[in-house]
Protein backbone atom coordinates (compact mmCIF):
# COMPACT_ATOMS: atom_id res chain seq x y z
CA UNK A 1 0.00 0.00 0.00
CA UNK A 2 1.48 3.33 -1.10
CA UNK A 3 -0.19 6.01 1.05
CA UNK A 4 1.23 8.93 -0.98
CA UNK A 5 -0.34 7.47 -4.12
CA UNK A 6 -3.67 6.79 -2.38
CA UNK A 7 -3.75 10.31 -0.90
CA UNK A 8 -2.99 11.90 -4.27
CA UNK A 9 -5.75 9.87 -5.93
CA UNK A 10 -8.36 10.86 -3.30
CA UNK A 11 -7.35 14.55 -3.44
CA UNK A 12 -7.62 14.49 -7.24
CA UNK A 13 -11.06 12.85 -7.04
CA UNK A 14 -12.15 15.60 -4.61
CA UNK A 15 -10.84 18.37 -6.85
CA UNK A 16 -8.35 19.26 -4.07
CA UNK A 17 -11.27 20.51 -1.94
CA UNK A 18 -12.89 19.25 1.26
CA UNK A 19 -15.65 16.84 0.30
CA UNK A 20 -17.79 18.18 3.14
CA UNK A 21 -17.45 21.98 3.30
CA UNK A 22 -15.80 22.49 -0.13
CA UNK A 23 -12.87 24.56 1.24
CA UNK A 24 -9.86 24.33 -1.08
CA UNK A 25 -6.57 22.81 -0.01
CA UNK A 26 -4.03 25.51 0.90
CA UNK A 27 -6.64 28.30 0.93
CA UNK A 28 -6.57 30.78 3.82
CA UNK A 29 -10.02 31.34 5.31
CA UNK A 30 -11.54 32.89 8.43
CA UNK A 31 -14.23 31.07 10.36
CA UNK A 32 -17.33 32.97 11.35
CA UNK A 33 -18.29 33.59 14.97
CA UNK A 34 -21.29 35.08 16.73
CA UNK A 35 -24.02 35.81 14.19
CA UNK A 36 -21.84 34.28 11.44
CA UNK A 37 -20.93 31.06 13.28
CA UNK A 38 -21.12 28.01 11.05
CA UNK A 39 -19.70 29.83 8.03
CA UNK A 40 -16.31 30.63 6.57
CA UNK A 41 -15.02 33.44 4.37
CA UNK A 42 -12.33 33.29 1.70
CA UNK A 43 -9.89 36.11 1.00
CA UNK A 44 -12.21 37.16 -1.88
CA UNK A 45 -14.95 37.80 0.74
CA UNK A 46 -16.98 34.83 -0.49
CA UNK A 47 -18.91 33.20 2.35
CA UNK A 48 -19.81 29.50 2.55
CA UNK A 49 -21.77 27.29 4.91
CA UNK A 50 -19.15 25.42 6.97
CA UNK A 51 -21.23 22.23 7.09
CA UNK A 52 -22.31 21.85 3.46
CA UNK A 53 -20.05 24.15 1.48
CA UNK A 54 -23.10 25.95 0.08
CA UNK A 55 -22.11 29.35 -1.34
CA UNK A 56 -23.91 32.06 0.63
CA UNK A 57 -22.70 35.04 -1.36
CA UNK A 58 -20.07 37.74 -1.28
CA UNK A 59 -20.21 39.79 1.89
CA UNK A 60 -18.50 42.96 3.04
CA UNK A 61 -15.60 41.94 5.24
CA UNK A 62 -16.48 44.71 7.68
CA UNK A 63 -19.91 43.09 8.21
CA UNK A 64 -18.53 39.58 8.78
CA UNK A 65 -18.15 38.55 12.41
CA UNK A 66 -15.07 36.39 12.96
CA UNK A 67 -12.11 35.99 15.28
CA UNK A 68 -9.89 37.63 12.66
CA UNK A 69 -7.44 34.74 12.55
CA UNK A 70 -6.87 33.18 9.17
CA UNK A 71 -6.54 29.43 8.95
CA UNK A 72 -4.82 27.55 6.14
CA UNK A 73 -6.89 24.63 4.91
CA UNK A 74 -4.97 21.37 5.02
CA UNK A 75 -6.82 18.44 3.53
CA UNK A 76 -6.53 15.12 5.30
CA UNK A 77 -7.79 11.73 4.21
CA UNK A 78 -10.49 10.30 6.48
CA UNK A 79 -11.27 6.60 6.83
CA UNK A 80 -15.06 6.60 6.97
CA UNK A 81 -15.15 3.31 8.91
CA UNK A 82 -12.28 4.42 11.21
CA UNK A 83 -10.20 1.39 10.13
CA UNK A 84 -6.80 2.63 8.89
CA UNK A 85 -6.12 -0.63 7.08
CA UNK A 86 -9.23 -0.20 4.90
CA UNK A 87 -7.86 2.00 2.12
CA UNK A 88 -10.50 1.26 -0.47
CA UNK A 89 -11.37 4.48 -2.31
CA UNK A 90 -15.03 4.12 -1.32
CA UNK A 91 -13.95 4.26 2.36
CA UNK A 92 -11.83 7.40 1.99
CA UNK A 93 -12.77 11.08 1.85
CA UNK A 94 -10.72 14.24 1.55
CA UNK A 95 -11.67 16.43 4.52
CA UNK A 96 -10.29 19.66 5.96
CA UNK A 97 -9.07 19.65 9.57
CA UNK A 98 -12.39 20.93 10.95
CA UNK A 99 -14.60 18.50 9.05
CA UNK A 100 -12.30 15.55 9.82
CA UNK A 101 -12.31 16.34 13.55
CA UNK A 102 -16.10 16.76 13.52
CA UNK A 103 -16.53 13.44 11.69
CA UNK A 104 -14.23 11.62 14.13
CA UNK A 105 -15.56 13.31 17.30
CA UNK A 106 -17.84 10.46 18.44
CA UNK A 107 -15.18 7.87 17.61
CA UNK A 108 -12.59 9.84 19.64
CA UNK A 109 -15.03 10.17 22.58
CA UNK A 110 -15.63 6.40 22.60
CA UNK A 111 -11.90 5.66 22.43
CA UNK A 112 -11.14 8.13 25.23
CA UNK A 113 -13.86 6.56 27.39
CA UNK A 114 -12.50 3.05 26.74
CA UNK A 115 -8.96 4.23 27.57
CA UNK A 116 -10.07 5.83 30.86
CA UNK A 117 -11.99 2.69 31.76
CA UNK A 118 -9.01 0.46 30.98
CA UNK A 119 -6.72 2.65 33.12
CA UNK A 120 -9.18 2.44 36.01
CA UNK A 121 -9.32 -1.35 35.65
CA UNK A 122 -5.53 -1.56 35.71
CA UNK A 123 -5.50 0.69 38.79
CA UNK A 124 -8.01 -1.63 40.46
CA UNK A 125 -5.80 -4.63 39.67
CA UNK A 126 -2.80 -2.90 41.27
CA UNK A 127 -4.88 -2.07 44.35
CA UNK A 128 -5.90 -5.73 44.69
CA UNK A 129 -2.30 -6.83 44.12
CA UNK A 130 -1.13 -4.43 46.85
CA UNK A 131 -3.72 -5.85 49.24
CA UNK A 132 -2.40 -9.37 48.64
CA UNK A 133 1.18 -8.22 49.09
CA UNK A 134 0.36 -6.56 52.41
CA UNK A 135 -1.72 -9.50 53.61
CA UNK A 136 -4.91 -7.41 53.76
CA UNK A 137 -6.81 -9.43 51.13
CA UNK A 138 -9.06 -12.18 52.37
Amino acid sequence: MNWKEIRARILKRAGDCCEQCKACNGEIIVRGSGKDAGTYMTNEAKVFDAETGEYLGQWHMSNYECNGKGVTIVLTIAHMDHVPENCDDSNLKALCQRCHLAYDAEHHRANAHATRRARKAIGDLFAISDQFASGEAK
